[in-house]
């Protein structure tokens, strides 16, 4: 049976919680408990130093509080108890003594050191990327922006599971409608926990319900840090490896964080072939079934002649088989993503291979077809956001759906709706198609077309106030 503390509601809350341990320590005639909880504690600071020497200023009648920095608790509330609990598991020592409780950091949470992230891999850049603790990626960053400009503030979120949310911002350089925008919203989040970093981009984003995502998302402190000097808010959730980006737009969730490590001649073409790769992985199938099935007398005879010998004896329609072919590639795909990573790419590669083989052989698909979805496939694979990946998808599908119903009016109804859709959308008011939409030439050039740096405006300098100089 466990020690009672003395706290009534602190006992009663603890019932069947078996990793807390509450232990009494006597010296002489005096005697305090202490709780905490296993495996998030440096037991070995505990038992070989603070319970000796506990035991030892309990018997002398030393003053405890002056021997250690203890942090009162109040616990005259509901918010207020539920403060302490959180202090408890987050590998503090609690002191109950003279009817109040008191607290001691000795944490040693169980964690990994910065290692590269699983889902933005380095060739020319650092190799370390951000973890679950939050004050180890604060220091990732820190690390890179040395400058009292970096700001940090911390929030609390959760009315039951209590965690930390940071809000990082550069002062003077990130708008400070942006700033007051995000905190705004972090006092705005009233829910018992958050369970991960898709409940977070729906929270702070512009909608709740977008298919687009408003928030972006990274796992490497460089690109961090190139957000903050660009003047965008950054948001540090603990027990998340992922930071959140805002405001955002379309062309900036195209980019990759290689893109400040590789020359400016090939990250310019890079950027062009992301921009024709998402046209491509989401109109081309539609067009393809267009064309191929209402159309067809807007393609070349040699290559209408191709299409039909490659289609004599197919069971199914050129829509059906798309679908078909579509829904099968991202089988492979997502079979690829949850097997080990080892065995993962290998399978969704041959997989996609030999399947496809044997359903051309087997009269399932054409040649033609196979091809086409191939082309939308790989060039979905340009997509480094994976949120956006997913909505990709299933734009992919309702425009197939138009061009399947309307042929050609079909693409371009799904073209114009596509395009007033990402026209609508905002991030922290920042048009979704900016700079195109609104059109301002130099962000369009720079957003398409990487400079030379010494072309560029250079690196970030922080605003400097106006002052005179010798009293002048």
């Amino acid at each position: 049976m466990r020690q009672a503390t003395g706290h009534d509601w602190f006992d009663e809350e603890l019932h069947n919680c078996a990793d807390v341990i509450v232990q009494e320590v006597v010296g002489g005639e005096r005697r305090i408990c202490l709780a905490y909880t296993t495996g998030l504690v440096d037991e070995m600071l505990l038992t070989e130093s603070i319970l000796p020497r506990l035991q030892i200023m309990l018997r002398d009648g030393g003053e405890i509080g002056s021997a250690y920095a203890l942090i009162e608790l109040r616990h005259d509330s509901e918010l207020a108890r539920k403060r302490v609990f959180a202090q408890l598991f987050s590998g503090h020592l609690l002191f109950f003594m003279d009817g109040d409780i008191r607290s001691f950091s000795i944490a040693k949470m169980p964690g990994r050191q910065p290692e590269e992230s699983s889902s933005e891999l380095s060739v020319k850049g650092p190799k370390d990327g951000f973890v679950e603790e939050l004050h180890i990626n604060l220091g990732l960053i820190r690390k890179r922006i040395r400058t009292t400009k970096l700001k940090v503030e911390l929030f609390t979120l959760g009315t039951e599971m209590m965690i930390d949310m940071a809000l990082l911002y550069m002062d003077g350089v990130t708008k400070p409608e942006w700033v007051d925008e995000a905190r705004k919203r972090l006092d705005k989040i009233h829910t018992k926990a958050i369970n991960g970093a898709a409940q977070v981009e729906e929270m702070l984003g512009d909608r709740s319900v977008s298919l687009f995502p408003l928030i972006d998302y990274a796992g490497r402190p460089d690109s961090a840090a190139d957000a903050l000097m660009n003047g965008s808010v950054v948001f540090l959730l603990e027990n998340s490896p992922l930071i959140f980006i805002a405001p955002v737009n379309l062309f900036s969730l195209l980019k990759s964080p290689e893109d400040n490590y590789l020359p400016y001649h090939f990250v310019t073409v890079e950027k062009l072939v992301r921009v024709i790769a998402l046209v491509a992985t989401i109109f081309l199938p539609g067009f393809w079934v267009s064309v191929s099935a209402f159309n067809v007398d807007q393609i070349p005879f040699p290559l209408l002649s191709t299409i039909i010998l490659s289609r004599v004896g197919l069971p199914v329609s050129a829509t059906m088989e798309m679908f078909l072919m579509l829904s099968l590639f991202e089988v492979f795909r997502e079979a690829g993503v949850r097997l080990p990573r080892a065995v993962g790419q290998t399978v969704a590669v041959v997989g996609g291979v030999v399947v496809g083989e044997a359903a051309i052989e087997a009269g399932f698909t054409s040649p033609t077809m196979l091809v086409i979805v191939s082309l939308t496939i790989v060039s979905s694979f340009t997509l480094v956001n994976q949120s956006l990946y997913g909505a990709v998808t299933i734009m992919r599908v309702l425009v197939l759906l138009f061009c399947m119903l309307f042929g050609m009016y079909g693409f371009f109804l799904s073209m114009m709706a596509v395009l007033t859709y990402l026209a609508s959308i905002r991030s922290f008011g920042l048009p979704y198609l900016q700079p195109f939409g609104p059109f301002h030439l130099r962000q369009a050039l720079s957003t398409l077309i990487r400079l030379p740096s010494n072309l560029s405006n250079g690196p970030y300098q922080p605003r400097r106030s106006k002052s005179k100089r010798g009293g002048k």
